[in-house]
């Protein structure tokens, strides 16, 4: 039964990548990011719910959406930082909000998938570039303050190699000191239980409970440096994991 599940994952995202969104993203290339999204971002949110559900049958026990109006909606605006557990985070994520991440270059590399993020408005960076962080900034900067389209980053950098989202003192801050200079309002979100669906193996393990929090949008403007704004940003995405853990751990010992 497990060797099935694997198979009948592989064959679900395949075909759904190949036969559902890849022809939506190319009909839509012609438009606009904002228009594109509009169109997109509601077909990514339902195939992320039926992969999770029927490919990796993983039961999404917790969510919640604290956002006021206006950063709701197709494409939503701000920030949005969330702890980093597996790739079933992307799924996850399109649940709440369709917002283009900054990714890493190599990422957009990968066939078909890189390909449809880039249509969705990814952003790409590479790591080891000063000049690819800096232009990162000017398209982040002008894409939120301009254009009124979120992005979504994670601070962490990578996949963390526990289930535990990493302290304030070992993520990157730079993205949240940028939002707090540019007096761009984030969105904490926190993610719990995708590593254990999906582990570093790439083997997909049923019947396990996840959730998400989409906590309220923090102002820079209540701040006075920086450093505390980033600090309260991250806090956020750590209090709503440890809250879901608590609660949906008992279930995925099961």
């Amino acid at each position: 039964m497990f060797i099935l599940i694997q198979i009948k994952a592989i064959f679900l995202a395949l075909f759904s990548l190949v036969f559902v969104l890849m022809p939506i993203c190319l009909l839509v290339i012609p438009f606009s990011l904002r228009t594109r999204l509009k169109i997109v971002g509601p077909v990514w949110a339902r195939l992320g719910r039926f992969l999770l559900r029927f490919a990796c049958h993983t039961r999404i026990s917790h969510y919640e959406d604290h956002r006021s109006p206006e950063f709701g909606g197709t494409p939503c605006y701000g920030i949005y930082v969330a702890n980093h557990q597996s790739f079933l985070d992307i799924p996850l994520l399109t649940l709440a909000y369709q917002a283009p991440p900054i990714m890493k270059k190599e990422i957009l590399n990968i066939p078909i998938f890189g390909w449809m993020a880039w249509i969705s408005g990814a952003i790409p960076v590479s790591r080891n570039s000063t000049s690819s962080r800096r232009k990162v900034f000017e398209k982040a900067k002008k894409r939120i303050l301009k254009e009124k389209i979120g992005l979504q980053v994670y601070p962490e950098g990578t996949r963390s190699r526990t289930s535990f989202p990493k302290s304030f003192k070992e993520i990157k801050k730079t993205l949240l000191v940028f939002a707090y200079n540019e007096k761009i309002p984030v969105i904490p979100t926190s993610i719990y239980g995708t590593r254990g669906v999906f582990g570093d193996r790439g083997l997909i393990h049923p019947n396990k409970h996840v959730g998400i929090i989409v906590h309220k949008e923090i102002d820079p403007k209540n701040f006075e440096t920086a450093d505390s704004f980033a600090e309260a940003c991250w806090n956020q995405v750590i209090k709503g994991h440890d809250q879901m853990r608590e609660k949906l751990s008992p279930l995925n010992e099961n």
